[in-house]
């Protein structure tokens, strides 16, 4: 059976999709266009798999961890995003960045992001992630005492757990006082490969 092309494989989605009218539905769709304005959802194949991403005309509004096919992630867009707008090419330098780092030749990521889904005790979380070198690690504690709050380590470990945008907001650099790698929504798997590809572990 001819393989299908990612561009097919979401054209099936959006013909079979039948999402059963409500009003709670109804109501989280009017949510998120309000706060999010115009969303649009696409798949990005890299060589750490299939990307999802969502974004609006501010910028990356989430990022979804690799998963091995693109169907599926397209679903998982689709159940967060119900009213997001499929079709519209990837923003090159969002695809351009992506892909690069996926191959190991991306060490900054200056792509527009757009913060309406963050609250402020998670921005400040992770902006100081965001500036965690390349090919180095940080501990948990060390971003709570960097926020101002060196008690709040586990309130930091919440906050980098929901991490919208991982990868660009690297979380993965972050780890355990006993160096440790702590959990990851990809799974540890994913967040030792994403290290060993900055070389910050040894394969």
């Amino acid at each position: 059976m001819r393989r299908l092309t990612i561009e097919n494989q979401l054209a099936a989605l959006r013909r079979h999709e039948q999402i059963p009218p409500s009003p709670r539905r109804a109501a989280m769709r009017a949510r998120l266009l309000q706060t999010y304005g115009a969303v649009n959802l696409g798949v990005l194949p890299t060589r750490l798999g299939y990307i999802g991403l969502a974004w609006s005309a501010r910028g990356l509004v989430e990022l979804k961890l690799p998963r091995g096919n693109a169907s599926e992630m397209m679903r998982a867009l689709q159940r967060e995003f119900p009213d997001g707008s499929l079709g519209a090419d990837t923003p090159p330098e969002i695809a351009r960045e992506l892909q690069a780092y996926a191959a190991g030749r991306q060490r900054e990521f200056h792509i527009p992001l757009d913060w309406s889904r963050v609250k402020p005790f998670q921005r400040a979380v992770l902006q100081v992630t965001r500036h965690i070198p390349f090919g180095e690690t940080r501990t948990y504690a060390w971003i709570a005492r960097q926020i101002g709050q060196p008690r709040a380590a586990r309130a930091v470990g919440r906050a980098l757990a929901t991490n919208p945008l991982p990868i660009v907001l690297p979380c993965h650099r972050v780890i355990g006082g006993d160096g440790a790698l702590r959990g990851y929504g990809g799974g540890l798997p994913l967040k030792r490969k994403l290290l060993e590809l900055e070389g910050a572990l040894s394969h």
